[in-house]
Protein backbone atom coordinates (compact mmCIF):
# COMPACT_ATOMS: atom_id res chain seq x y z
CA UNK A 1 0.00 0.00 0.00
CA UNK A 2 0.94 3.73 0.24
CA UNK A 3 2.44 3.59 3.25
CA UNK A 4 4.62 0.88 2.40
CA UNK A 5 5.44 2.18 -0.81
CA UNK A 6 6.02 5.97 0.06
CA UNK A 7 7.13 5.79 3.71
CA UNK A 8 8.42 2.50 4.97
CA UNK A 9 10.55 1.23 1.45
CA UNK A 10 12.07 4.32 1.53
CA UNK A 11 13.43 4.91 4.87
CA UNK A 12 14.81 1.51 5.29
CA UNK A 13 17.02 2.15 2.26
CA UNK A 14 19.79 4.36 1.62
CA UNK A 15 21.44 6.18 4.67
CA UNK A 16 18.59 6.47 7.23
CA UNK A 17 18.67 6.86 10.55
CA UNK A 18 16.01 4.38 10.58
CA UNK A 19 18.09 1.90 8.73
CA UNK A 20 20.88 2.29 10.61
CA UNK A 21 18.80 1.11 13.92
CA UNK A 22 16.72 -1.39 12.34
CA UNK A 23 18.64 -2.23 9.21
CA UNK A 24 20.51 -5.25 10.94
CA UNK A 25 17.12 -6.68 12.43
CA UNK A 26 14.88 -6.52 8.97
CA UNK A 27 18.07 -5.31 6.52
CA UNK A 28 17.92 -2.57 3.98
CA UNK A 29 16.51 -4.41 0.75
CA UNK A 30 13.30 -4.44 -0.77
CA UNK A 31 10.53 -5.63 1.08
CA UNK A 32 12.11 -4.91 4.58
CA UNK A 33 9.75 -2.15 4.75
CA UNK A 34 7.23 -4.30 4.42
CA UNK A 35 8.59 -6.64 7.24
CA UNK A 36 8.86 -3.13 9.74
CA UNK A 37 5.12 -2.28 8.86
CA UNK A 38 3.96 -6.08 9.41
CA UNK A 39 5.78 -6.05 13.04
CA UNK A 40 4.41 -2.85 13.79
CA UNK A 41 1.27 -3.78 12.98
CA UNK A 42 1.53 -6.67 14.82
CA UNK A 43 2.81 -4.79 17.95
CA UNK A 44 -0.17 -2.92 17.93
CA UNK A 45 -2.59 -5.38 17.87
CA UNK A 46 -1.07 -7.42 20.55
CA UNK A 47 -0.96 -3.72 22.75
CA UNK A 48 -4.43 -3.09 21.89
CA UNK A 49 -5.41 -6.92 23.20
CA UNK A 50 -3.53 -6.30 26.86
CA UNK A 51 -4.95 -2.76 26.84
CA UNK A 52 -8.62 -4.57 26.73
CA UNK A 53 -7.73 -7.26 29.04
CA UNK A 54 -6.47 -4.99 31.51
CA UNK A 55 -9.53 -3.01 31.74
CA UNK A 56 -12.12 -4.65 33.72
CA UNK A 57 -15.11 -2.64 31.89
CA UNK A 58 -13.94 -4.81 28.66
CA UNK A 59 -12.49 -7.89 30.00
CA UNK A 60 -16.34 -8.35 31.88
CA UNK A 61 -18.34 -6.75 29.21
CA UNK A 62 -20.23 -10.46 28.40
CA UNK A 63 -21.45 -10.41 32.08
CA UNK A 64 -22.43 -6.86 32.55
CA UNK A 65 -24.73 -6.51 29.44
CA UNK A 66 -28.25 -8.44 29.11
CA UNK A 67 -28.03 -11.22 26.57
CA UNK A 68 -30.22 -10.96 23.54
CA UNK A 69 -33.21 -12.94 23.32
CA UNK A 70 -34.68 -13.99 19.82
CA UNK A 71 -38.22 -12.82 19.65
CA UNK A 72 -40.38 -15.62 17.98
CA UNK A 73 -42.17 -14.83 15.11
Amino acid sequence: GPLADRVFEPAMQGDTWLSAVLGPIFGTDAGAGMALLIVIAGALGITAGLVGYALPVVRTVDTRLPDHDAVAV
